[in-house]
């Protein structure tokens, strides 16, 4: 019995893991990315076989519906002889495991600030032991990039509810505050967009906002001391910790990496398509975040979903220990490098060494 395993985490959608199913089990080019089709070619594989999807559930929550189809299909498939599907619940980590590889993270990466664990809030009974809100508890209101930086740079854990928040974006991303239609066509012009009516049809079709229910707000902590599991993660680095963070993303789900890139509402556009369901993300710091959340210049924003942290943090290791890590990289200085011809000619005058010379490329 030949057997295959597939992990649900690495799967981007509905086309990516139609596709790499089709590929794990060689299926035939013609396959369809369809539930019929995939049932067709599991029912009749050339030998017996067994599947195992790990981290279903992950993935079946990511897909929707469309996931409980899935399910449901790969089981009816199953005949218990020729094909066995396996579809094994992910044991859910401890907080104590995700601060471990919060911690990893930093030693590997010289990470100068904690990466940030957030969590959605559906109900009060959901708030995490050892936040507070910044309103009830300490008298004052928050951007969120405010609570961001007070997070990561002071180790501040915080629940931010609609009442905490003084900025107006998370309350619209998050769904905390709903939007009527006149508030599209007034907010809409906000954007620094010269085409008022893109402006407007931009909020409306693309702006980043919640999917499904609307929380009551969401816990943030650093990721080291969170009491909580985040759903996800936000890192603050350089440019070239980011490389080695799309290193190992690449390395992690095998595929690029591709970004909306926006100049302003870096704490919705950073967090809000990964807690609909993308990998990883990146973000330039807006304007507030500067003037308001005190974030360097050379700052930028690295968010991964909460149940991709494990294995990021260990394809972080493995470049790590192969040379390719974060700590690893050394540029390399050519001493005796190719000069221009006057310098021979002035080092031989002089008695000194000459050597290649450099010429136009």
């Amino acid at each position: 019995m030949e057997r295959f395993e597939l992990d649900g985490r690495i799967c981007l959608d509905k086309e990516d893991f139609c596709q790499r199913l089709i590929s794990l089990l060689r299926f035939p080019d013609y396959c369809g990315h369809n539930l019929d089709a995939l049932y067709d070619c599991l029912t009749t594989l050339p030998g017996s076989a067994e599947l195992t999807i790990t981290h279903f559930d992950s993935l079946e929550k990511r897909l929707g519906s469309w996931g409980r189809r899935l399910r449901k299909m790969l089981l009816d498939a199953a005949d218990g002889d020729r094909l066995l599907v396996s579809l094994p619940e992910a044991a859910e980590p401890t907080a104590e495991e995700v601060n471990a590889l919060g911690q990893t993270l930093e030693q590997e990466l010289l990470l100068r600030y904690s990466p940030i664990a957030l969590k959605l809030l559906w109900k009060e009974e959901d708030i995490p032991e050892g936040t507070v809100r910044p309103w009830e508890k300490e008298g004052r209101r928050l951007a969120m990039c405010q609570a961001f930086a007070l997070v990561r740079r002071n180790k501040k854990s915080y629940t931010m509810l609609k009442d905490d928040h003084w900025c107006v974006w998370p309350l619209v991303g998050y769904k905390l505050c709903p939007l009527d239609e006149e508030d599209y066509v007034y907010m809409g012009t906000k954007f620094f967009v010269k085409d008022p009516q893109r402006g407007v049809r931009f909020l409306r079709e693309e702006y980043p906002m919640l999917k499904g229910d609307a929380p009551i707000g969401f816990a943030i902590a650093p990721l080291r001391s969170a009491s909580f599991v985040p759903d996800a993660v936000t890192i603050y680095c350089n440019p070239a910790q980011i490389r080695s963070l799309l290193m190992a993303a690449k390395f992690t789900t095998g595929n690029m990496l591709p970004l909306n890139l926006d100049p302003v509402d870096s704490c919705v556009h950073s967090t809000i398509p990964v807690l609909n369901g993308k990998d990883f993300n990146i973000t330039f710091p807006d304007p507030g975040e500067y003037e308001r959340g005190l974030t360097d210049e050379n700052e930028v924003m690295f968010t991964l979903r909460g149940d991709l942290l494990e294995p990021l943090t260990e394809s972080i290791k493995t470049f790590g220990k192969i040379g390719f890590g974060y700590q690893g990289l050394q540029m390399e200085m050519d001493m005796n490098f190719p000069r221009p011809e006057f310098y021979n000619k002035m080092f031989e005058k002089w008695g000194l060494a000459t050597g290649e010379l450099w010429t136009h490329r």
